[in-house]
């Protein structure tokens, strides 16, 4: 496989672009400020518009989930919620655990005096 090559077109259009950049960079460069501050404005619009508009927008089945959820919610009200602890005291250091040995396991002996005697295979 041929890695780190570059087609020659890919390569004269990166380096135009390098080229017309540092360009603008030195001759004009509130042009160049302002030419980054419209496409940034481009993409936050573009952003907005996708975030509010277009992923806003549900299927059916996905509202009639919405409907039977707020429903049930009504039916079932939750319980008085806790106030949230301070989680600074339950990171307090805890003494570690000793394994404790098992003692509901016991080794079972085999048949230890019948071992084979190899020598009259």
């Amino acid at each position: 496989m041929r890695r780190g090559t570059i087609h020659p077109l890919v390569g004269i259009t990166l380096f135009l672009g390098v080229f017309g950049i540092l360009y603008t960079l030195f001759a004009h460069p509130t042009a160049l400020f302002r030419k980054i501050v419209f496409v940034m404005l481009v993409i936050a619009a573009i952003s907005v518009f996708y975030h509010f508009i277009y992923k806003r927008r549900t299927n059916k089945d996905h509202l009639a989930y919405l409907k039977a959820v707020r429903q049930s919610k009504k039916l079932h009200p939750q319980a008085v919620r806790k106030q949230k602890t301070n989680h600074a005291h339950l990171k307090m250091k805890r003494p570690s655990r000793k394994r404790a040995t098992t003692t509901h396991l016991t080794v079972i002996d085999g048949k230890k005096g019948k071992k084979k005697n190899r020598a009259s295979f």
